[in-house]
């Protein structure tokens, strides 16, 4: 089963538009995309929707129980190609200090799904890389794939930004 969750660093940092991109993409190449949001949100599943022509469903870990989670996940994921999963927040914020609980985190390991982190990159050269040191190192349990660096203005911005993360 095909799957990823699409985590930002914070809110406000592109993650429906990005999200939704991708769904529209993925479903203008014929790829049947199921879509879920993380958390109460209902504003971000209707642009879900409009993205793939498909229904979002919200996966809410205050409201449900990890076993209810997976249930909806597996019945919804019937008949489709691949799961886009928008995370809440950051990736590591969720209910009051409660560690993990409610957060992008805690879904991933409920339904052990990879993780693409956005980052907006927009006013930021060389710090990039101790951000992304420190999201990939700080819990080991997670599975981030891949980095989006959203907001890099020209193919300079985006050559500091490679070259620092590269070192």
């Amino acid at each position: 089963m095909k799957k990823i969750i699409i985590a930002g660093t914070s809110s406000g940092v592109g993650k429906t538009t990005i999200t939704c991109g991708i769904m529209r993409a993925l479903r203008d190449m014929s790829i049947k995309v199921v879509p879920f949001k993380i958390g109460a949100d209902y504003i971000d599943t209707t642009y879900h929707c409009l993205a793939t022509d498909n229904t979002s469903t919200n996966l809410d870990e205050f409201m449900l129980n990890k076993n209810t989670i997976k249930r909806i996940f597996m019945q919804n994921m019937k008949s489709n190609d691949i799961a886009i999963i928008e995370g809440v927040m950051g990736l590591f914020d969720g209910y009051q200090d409660r560690d993990d609980y409610c957060s992008t985190a805690s879904m991933s390991k409920i339904l052990d799904s990879p993780i693409i982190l956005i980052i907006d990159a927009g006013k930021m050269a060389t710090s990039i890389a101790p951000i992304i040191k420190g999201f990939l190192e700080y819990d080991k349990k997670l599975n981030i794939v891949g980095i989006i660096l959203n907001n890099v203005s020209t193919d300079s911005h985006y050559n500091i930004l490679k070259n620092s993360i590269k070192k």
